[in-house]
């Protein structure tokens, strides 16, 4: 890819970008804001239970987002870093499912954002038969997986992953001595999940609507990048519209190679793919992932000196998992 755009090219467009930069970076921080706000939501504290401050929960947000995005497989790093901290604040299983809670709603809102910008380019673009039929199967495929996933609302998910992981090979034994030794944990963890459905119904919707404004306002980072570098591409016109549209269809093509560390080359290719559907030059599409790039290992920074404050902290949450207080 940097073969086909030039070496000059990409390093004249990260000169161009300028100060624009740290508009990128307060733009993702005030989407850690609306995660934070959407986990704080869902967060339900009994009576006499301490509750975990805004400002704690938007620390645990950014750090754990750090971790994920240097997570070798999954990006799932950065759930067991929350659990530790939150569970001193209601508990191991509490704890846990709070973030899994808050993990299911991230990729709930995601499904839905990728369903909606399906819709958009259905109505709005012009596509052969060949896009057509794509795009109208991935629909499909995410409208069952948002069935799938408000079934697990309602009746919490834990107690049928073991189930279905009993059947998997090299982990079913794991997987069935866990469920039965631990299986007054799981039913309570999943009673916690069906809960917020079930009977905060006003809080799970918030929650979703906050979340899901947070996939929107990512889609303004393309329209800033954009107008940062519209000196070296004067023609080139990228509506909100489009920048949904590229915004969706590059997460989708990142999420499907989720095994690659910090996305190297999926991102960019990610985006170059989104341009070329649109009949973009590619060009552009490459600078933005490497200049999306560079602001990540911004904020992982950022995520890594905020877990460097917590550390003893985390060391005693983690003495306190190995000599069994939590699962």
């Amino acid at each position: 890819m940097v073969y086909k755009i030039g070496v000059d090219t990409i390093v004249r467009g990260l000169v161009e970008i300028r100060l624009w930069f740290f508009v990128i970076v307060f733009l993702w921080f005030i989407v850690y804001i609306l995660n934070a706000l959407a986990w704080k939501v869902m967060i339900c504290n009994e009576k006499g239970e301490k509750k975990p401050s805004f400002a704690f929960l938007l620390r645990m947000t950014i750090t754990g987002f750090a971790i994920n995005y240097i997570t070798p497989f999954a990006e799932i790093g950065g759930e067991p870093y929350k659990i530790m901290h939150l569970k001193e604040y209601m508990g191991s299983i509490k704890a846990t499912s709070s973030v899994i809670l808050y993990s299911m709603m991230h990729v709930f809102a995601h499904i839905i954002f990728w369903m909606i910008s399906i819709v958009l380019i259905l109505i709005f673009y012009r596509l052969s038969w060949a896009p057509f039929v794509l795009l109208s199967v991935l629909f499909t495929v995410f409208f069952f997986a948002v069935l799938l996933f408000l079934k697990g609302y309602r009746k919490g998910m834990i107690v049928r992953t073991f189930r279905i992981m009993e059947k998997i090979p090299f982990i079913k034994k794991w997987a069935r001595q866990t469920g039965e030794t631990k299986s007054d944990r799981l039913r309570e963890m999943d009673y916690h999940i069906s809960h917020l459905h079930t009977h905060r119904r006003s809080s799970f919707y918030c929650s979703f609507f906050v979340e899901l404004a947070s996939r929107f306002l990512i889609c303004c980072e393309v329209n800033i990048i954009m107008f940062a570098l519209a000196g070296m591409f004067p023609e080139l016109h990228v509506s909100f519209l489009d920048a949904i549209i590229i915004t969706a269809g590059y997460s989708l093509f990142a999420n499907m190679v989720f095994f690659i560390p910090m996305q190297i080359a999926s991102k960019e290719g990610g985006y170059m793919l989104a341009f070329e559907t649109l009949s973009l030059p590619s060009s552009p599409a490459f600078i933005i992932g490497i200049i999306t790039r560079i602001r990540e290992l911004f904020w992982i920074f950022i995520g890594i000196i905020l877990l460097k404050t917590n550390r003893e902290k985390l060391k005693s949450n983690y003495i306190d998992i190995k000599n069994g207080y939590s699962e």
